[in-house]
């Protein structure tokens, strides 16, 4: 095993775990459809919820400062931190559970990637698919300075502040006094009068040169002062929480807890569940009560030549991360000795990494379609029929994952597993989602409609995130 891979199991086991819940449940609780599962299998399932508190983020002092979280989330929307008038919101709308439904991310132009939900972030491991970054804050700043993206700039994103009233007001409120040597002096060229970018092809060499003439104590203001402004973002980020599921509920009378709701699971979604801890082998890459494992693998997906992979994804994500300034271990975090710190430090190339994506969290699956990081699969039905037959795999070599077969499910048992992760979604509501973010920082919940969750049929969410 490499070095970069038993770092990272001994983060994994490092990682903040849920509440100590009972591993057993009474039999005659359980309904028929499970009751050929073993007791390990059962366990699996108590496993899946309730959620533990979302883990703490030493490396930003202001995670949980509901100022910083204000701050990002009138950020979020500002449409002048981009010079073509692009928001965040762009790819993460609220109304569609903070993605953007479509297969790739479009900004100034088109990415490589799919616009991953931020429901729930702040669970995460690791972020971007192939973990190109080890916190939230510090991946806010890809997004903006990228070409395709937002196009924007991290002297554009402090001078929008410095130069907005009330947002200097908010972020001085929580970071002290912007620095003065980041205002602009009658005689002297403004230091934050970077010029624009003329087009989305590559970085301006004009802007590169205007960049590399300020002097030092110029360059360390803007950065940091970028630092504390990405810290709002994760702070508002922190607060985009998921709501309970039908699958809550039907854990939660498992226990026989109150509030359970038996029915809420309808009996093909049992059979769902029941395949998805035991044959069907689901449970392994999507565990726990956040359905991921939280690492990366290589399913053998085609690229753009239809042959064989060609993203190498992790391969390349881990000298990035090992490079920015940005990172945990990095003088911009506010917690540079952790235990990831020093994983990060520790990183290796490897050519296993090449073609590592991320397991994404599968609760409000339903919500975020299209699937898989390059949004391939239009519906779930879509993925289910790819873990079923293998189509579209090239042959799984020393790159691949060893533990992927085809599974020669029936069209009942592909409808089981089908309607088990919509099962995963809040139900949405009958009118829609609300279109703007909450006008005040909160736990934000993705959209869920009254007393819907007693609903006989999740199917009721669509892969469009609406009732179908």
């Amino acid at each position: 095993m490499s070095s970069s891979a038993c770092a990272t199991l001994v983060l994994l086991a490092c990682a903040t775990l849920a509440p100590a819940q009972s591993a057993t449940v009474a039999r005659d609780r359980v309904p028929p459809e499970l009751a050929t599962l073993t007791d390990e299998e059962l366990a699996r399932v108590l496993k899946m919820s309730p959620r533990g508190e979302q883990p703490t983020d030493p490396s930003n002092r202001v995670a949980d400062d509901t100022r910083a979280a204000e701050l990002g989330r009138k950020l979020f929307t500002d449409t002048r931190l981009s010079p073509a008038g692009i928001a965040c919101a762009k790819c993460h709308d609220p109304a569609r559970a903070f993605a953007d439904g479509l297969p790739l991310a479009r900004g100034i132009g088109e990415t490589r990637r799919n616009s991953p939900t931020l429901l729930d972030v702040a669970r995460r491991r690791w972020f971007g698919w192939d973990g190109k970054f080890d916190s939230m804050w510090s991946q806010a700043l890809s997004p903006l300075e990228n070409p395709v993206e937002m196009g924007g700039d991290r002297t554009t994103l402090v001078r929008v502040i410095r130069d907005d009233a009330a947002l200097r007001a908010n972020y001085e409120a929580v970071f002290g006094a912007m620095p003065a040597v980041l205002s602009a002096r009658e005689g002297s060229a403004d230091p934050l009068a970077l010029p624009a970018r003329p087009d989305a092809s590559a970085l301006d060499s004009a802007h590169a040169k205007r960049w590399a003439s300020l002097d030092a104590p110029s360059r360390d203001a803007i950065d940091t002062a970028t630092a504390n402004i990405l810290k709002s973002f994760g702070a508002y980020e922190r607060t985009l929480v998921s709501g309970p599921t039908p699958l809550d509920r039907f854990v939660a009378a498992l226990r026989g807890e109150s509030g359970g709701d038996a029915a809420a699971l309808p009996p093909s979604a049992r059979r769902g569940l029941a395949m998805f801890v035991s044959s069907a082998g689901c449970y392994q890459c999507h565990r726990g009560a956040s359905f991921t494992d939280e690492e990366f693998h290589a399913l053998g997906l085609v690229g753009a030549n239809g042959k064989v992979p060609d993203d190498p994804a992790r391969l390349a994500a881990v000298e990035f991360v090992k490079a920015n300034p940005f990172n945990l271990a990095g003088a911009l975090s506010d917690a540079r000795d952790t235990p990831k710190a020093n994983m990060v430090k520790g990183l290796r190339r490897s050519g296993e990494l090449f073609g590592q994506f991320r397991t994404p969290s599968l609760r409000s699956v339903a919500l975020t379609a299209p699937y898989m990081h390059d949004g391939r699969f239009a519906t779930l039905e879509d993925v289910v029929h790819f873990y079923d037959t293998l189509d579209g795999a090239a042959s799984l070599d020393h790159h691949g994952e060893r533990v992927l077969a085809p599974l020669g499910l029936s069209e009942t048992q592909r409808a089981d597993l089908v309607e088990f992760l919509r099962c995963l979604s809040p139900i949405a509501p009958e009118s829609g989602a609300k279109t703007d973010p909450p006008a005040q920082p909160s736990r934000t919940s993705a959209p869920a409609g009254g007393n819907s969750l007693h609903s006989p049929k999740c199917s009721d969410v669509g892969d469009d995130g609406a009732r179908s």
